[in-house]
Order: C-alpha cells, then structure tokens, then sequence
C-alpha cells in the first residue's frame, strides 16, 4: 500500500470542539484528496452523523451486528466503537479486519477521545501491523483557561505514549495547537509550536454543528495539513517530543 499521511485529532479534556474540527477538515481535504476518517471515541459522535450504529471493534469482539462504515464519495468514514467490548480481538484478527479500509486512502484523520486509551492503541499497533509504518501529526485541541494550561503541561506525553505503543514509530509531531471557543483574541505564542485559534460560535455551541450555518475558518489549519502531506509523501519526517525537545 501506499504511504498514507496520518492525523490525530486529541484533547486532554472532552467538550472542546474536537469532533467538530475533525469533521470539518475531513470533509475539506476529500475534495482533493482519499480520506478516511477514523472515529476512535466511544461517544461515536462522528459514527452517529453518518448513521453508523456500531463499531468495527465491536463487530470482532461481541460479534455484534450492524453498520460500521460509510462511503461518501472521497470520503470513507469508520467506526471502531460504539460501546466498550466485552473483550478485544487479537492485533492480528483486528489488522487483518483494518487493512480492507486502508487501501487507496491518501489522508487518514482520527477523532480521538480525551487522553489515551486502548482502543487509540489497538488502532495504532493495528495499523503499524497493516503497513509496516506508522506515524502520528498531532492536532490538539483545546479551550481557553485550565484547560490550555492542562494541555500545555502535558503535550509531552502524546510522543512518550505513542512510542511505548510502538517503538519504531517512524516519527509524531505536534502539527497545531488549535485553541477553539476564543473568545476576543488571545495573545498565545509558544516557541516551536503552530497556534491556531478559532472564535467562540454560540451556533456550533448549542446546535449539531451538521446542521449549523456557521463554518470555521480552517484554511491555515488545512494549508499545514497539505504541506505535511507533501512532506510525507516525500518521505520526511521528524520526530518530535514537546515543543522544544527532539528525538533523532
């Protein structure tokens, strides 16, 4: 297969306009690009936007019945939960399962939930298992107050987990820091980092952001998505632990 260029969409704390962000980008870079989008969250909030009633994980580990995957056009979107398993399925069961979604993608994002968890790694070793790689450009997103100061005390960990995941992890990158539901402007600047900030929208707030009228300015976010992609089609790649310390 070919390289797939890799995104995470994470938080530290939920309700922070995650789901959003990765339903958005994902349905801007499939007017160019293969995208599969990845809902690794147990809320299922982008599974249930596009009627999936279940899970991939779900389907293998409690031999559940029901639909998992959709394909609109450019876009392919798959869940992997929708309730906790009673058990997993083996890394190879769920590799082999995988691999039949991966091919012909160009862009994968995933919708995580907040912090780190097993379905995150089960995806992350499975795919590692499917095509012999694997990579992570992190997109964190947070809100103003403790929760950016929550963010920023931990942006290490994301690197430190994903290695202990799978230690010839090719490399990560902390791509952006979006902080969303600002509120005026805030005066954010962090050595190293991209910060991209996006406006408080009552409508996105206390409406189904499917059905809302209002759409996020997201082109600096989209144009450091494409230049990754090109980055790592080209085969470059750094490995980067905060901010300010990397890994060679």
């Amino acid at each position: 297969m070919a390289k797939i260029a890799r995104f995470s969409v994470m938080s530290l704390k939920g309700g922070v306009g995650k789901s959003t962000l990765a339903y958005y980008l994902a349905k801007e870079l499939s007017k160019r690009y293969n995208v599969l989008l990845v809902d690794r969250d147990y809320t299922n909030t982008i599974g249930k936007i596009y009627g999936l009633e279940t899970g991939l994980l779900n389907v293998l580990g409690d031999g559940v019945e029901g639909k998992f995957y959709d394909n609109i056009g450019k876009l392919r979107v798959l869940s992997l939960v929708s309730f906790s398993p009673s058990s997993l399925p083996s890394l190879g069961d769920f590799a082999r399962a995988y691999s039949n979604f991966l091919e012909g993608v160009d862009v994968m994002i995933t919708d995580n939930p907040p912090g780190f968890d097993e379905i995150m790694a089960m995806e992350f070793k499975g795919y590692y298992e499917v095509m012999g790689e694997v990579h992570c450009s992190s997109v964190v997103v947070t809100t103003p107050g403790v929760s950016l100061s929550l963010t920023l005390s931990h942006l290490n960990d994301i690197v430190k987990t994903l290695v202990s995941w799978v230690p010839q992890i090719s490399f990560a990158r902390l791509l952006a820091l979006v902080v969303n539901m600002v509120k005026g402007n805030l005066n954010i600047e962090i050595p190293g980092i991209n910060v991209i900030q996006i406006p408080f929208y009552k409508e996105l707030l206390f409406r189904s952001f499917v059905d809302s009228s209002i759409r996020p300015d997201l082109d600096s976010m989209i144009r450091l998505m494409e230049e990754r992609i090109k980055q790592i089609r080209s085969g470059g790649g750094i490995l980067v632990q905060s901010h300010n310390l990397q890994i060679q």
